[in-house]
């Protein structure tokens, strides 16, 4: 896996990063190697999820280890007003980081064998949640002078994928939305990443595939606690953090580079036309 241009220094990253940390899915794989590594930096969390209990035992052993506090916001992402709710729950936080790390997607389901519902209901997680926040947050964040957005996407979005339309679909929003982001938030402190994430040997994997036949190869899959430390090493970093299909695999770095020298392209073109005229 390709190393970031520099080590995360910790320090820094508490500093900028904290008090607290929302992470939106955050009850098992990444998202709980997401709260393990915030917390031992000494970030506070709000922990959001369905599943309150394991929320609460995740956030207690987190503040007996490292002494840091948590909030517990039990809420389905693929609900309407989702995005509200979390931003209602930290109204009185001043948070430095915002983590979006839901969108699994059920395998082997096709278009028009799910209920349209249930396509609005990814659409509400992946697409209006992640604005409704990133919206919030970022605001809050420049006027606080810094922070992070982190949104997890998955390497679906670099195509369409049959039997995963709307998946990639989604996740491809989420990819496009945090490079223009990036370049807009970067004058002001902020950094952005949108991680396009591999396979991962998670229970929320396994729960989506029992019974569909798709076996995985051990040797395919990542340790989600491995990209979510790698994730945060990018964080400054930003726009696109691209890992390859497998932990075998040839590095994505040239993908990066290219895709983040087309956007600073566009942008310096655009703040070309800003620029004064010399008289």
């Amino acid at each position: 896996m390709m190393l970031p241009p520099s080590p995360l220094d910790k320090a820094a990253a508490r500093a900028k990063y904290g008090p607290w940390a929302v992470i939106a899915g955050a009850s098992d794989g990444t998202g709980e190697g997401f709260a393990r590594e915030l917390a031992a930096m000494g970030i506070n969390l709000v922990l959001s999820s369905r599943r309150r209990e394991v929320l609460k035992a995740l956030g207690e052993e987190l503040a007996a280890a490292h002494g840091i506090e948590y909030r517990v916001l039990v809420q389905d992402l693929m609900v309407a007003g989702a995005g509200q709710a979390i931003i209602d729950a930290t109204a009185d936080l001043d948070v430095g980081l915002y983590v979006s790390n839901a969108g699994a997607d059920a395998v082997g389901r096709g278009f028009l064998d799910e209920s349209v519902e249930r396509w609005h209901g990814m659409i509400t997680m992946n697409v209006t949640n992640v604005v409704d926040t990133c919206y919030h947050f970022g605001r809050k964040m420049r006027e606080r002078g810094g922070g992070g957005l982190l949104i997890m996407s998955s390497g679906s979005a670099l195509g369409g994928i049959p039997f995963l339309s709307m998946y990639s679909s989604t996740k491809a929003f989420e990819g496009n939305f945090c490079e223009g982001l990036w370049a807009e938030l970067k004058p002001h402190n902020i950094d952005v990443l949108c991680v396009l994430a591999p396979l991962m040997d998670t229970p929320c994997y396994r729960r989506n595939t029992e019974g569909t036949g798709f076996l995985m190869d051990p040797s395919m899959a990542w340790d989600p606690f491995v990209v979510s430390r790698g994730s945060l090493d990018w964080l400054p970093h930003g726009p696109l953090l691209i890992y390859p299909n497998s932990p075998s695999d040839p590095d994505r770095s040239a993908e990066m580079v290219e895709r983040r020298e087309r956007v600073e392209a566009v942008m310096a073109l655009g703040n070309s036309f800003n620029e004064p005229a010399e008289t």
